[in-house]
């Protein structure tokens, strides 16, 4: 019962008004208080005489306080289980933003930093083989290469092809590419993946002012040695856009913590749906109407409202 919580708990404060009333009924049919005012308290108690009853019947503003109670908490919404969630068949999407600028043809890292980042999409590609994946690349334009698609093979065909000079215009237009995908994905739980060499953090805060929103997890992934990139620059930038930054290593290593972040990112999607949990007032409701049976004998409604 752990995951146990209220949909709507801010109708549980009508509790307060509802058990108001029980106490009001109950008090002004309080036949002692009446007489007190009139009989010595000492001479009362040998004056009042208890009904003998062997049947205990519970007070009707005690069984109204019961069903008021009840409606409350069916209407506030009582969850503990979840619904059928699109995140159930874990379909959440990747967009791979590939910087395709000159830079990116240095040789740091073997063959190339293109070279080697198009490498390092199909290791990520084959530990997700279940997921979804855009391409776009960049440089002083932005461009959808491929839209979301599940056959990896044909998004590996298209990344070999990427090279500086199929690019209309030389630069680094990553915010173009961010709003870009976040339009291609539109889907909570997405993440997008930014494989360049370098990054302005006044480009990150361009973004911001073309409408890009840090709905979704950006992870920037730096594909150059350290010695000849800015880890600054990159963790500025992700400090503006609310993302994660990953280094480059010759190992697998990188693939597999952006592996994880993406699985991390998908659970954390999951537990923020806000309507993942069944309302499971309806539950409440047989006990309510068997509840209010008792209303139907006679005298209950004179016995509610009854004065002392």
């Amino acid at each position: 019962m752990s995951a146990f919580h209220f949909l709507r708990p801010e109708y549980l404060l009508l509790l307060l008004p509802a058990w108001g009333l029980v106490w009001w009924l109950l008090r002004t049919q309080n036949d002692e208080k009446k007489w007190q005012k009139i009989i010595e308290p000492k001479l009362l108690k040998h004056l009042l005489v208890e009904p003998k009853s062997h049947t205990a019947r519970i007070a009707a503003p005690w069984q109204l306080g019961a069903v008021l109670t009840l409606m409350i908490l069916a209407v506030s919404g009582p969850a503990w289980k979840l619904k059928a969630s699109p995140f159930t068949e874990d379909t959440t999407k990747i967009a791979l933003l590939v910087s395709v600028k000159e830079s990116m043809l240095t040789t740091d890292i073997l063959p190339t930093r293109l070279g080697r980042s198009v490498i390092k999409i199909e290791d990520l590609l084959a530990q997700k083989a279940d997921r979804k994946a855009a391409l776009i690349a960049y440089s002083g334009t932005a461009h959808l290469v491929l839209p979301v698609t599940g056959d990896h093979t044909i998004i590996k065909t298209f990344a070999q092809a990427l090279d500086p000079t199929i690019m209309p215009l030389e630069g680094d237009n990553v915010q173009d590419a961010l709003v870009l995908a976040q339009k291609e994905l539109e889907q909570k739980g997405a993440t997008i993946i930014v494989l360049t060499d370098s990054i302005l953090p006044s480009n990150a805060k361009l973004a911001l002012k073309q409408g890009y929103t840090n709905d979704m997890h950006v992870i920037l992934w730096q594909m150059a040695s350290k010695e000849l990139s800015s880890r600054s620059d990159f963790e500025n930038a992700a400090s503006i856009l609310d993302a994660e930054v990953v280094t480059y290593s010759r190992d697998d290593s990188d693939v597999k913590k952006i592996s994880s972040m993406i699985e991390s990112n998908f659970k954390d999607a999951q537990k923020a749906d806000s309507d993942k949990y069944e309302d499971g007032g309806y539950w409440l409701v047989p006990l309510i109407f068997l509840l209010m049976l008792g209303w139907a004998r006679q005298g209950f409604i004179a016995e509610l409202w009854r004065r002392a």
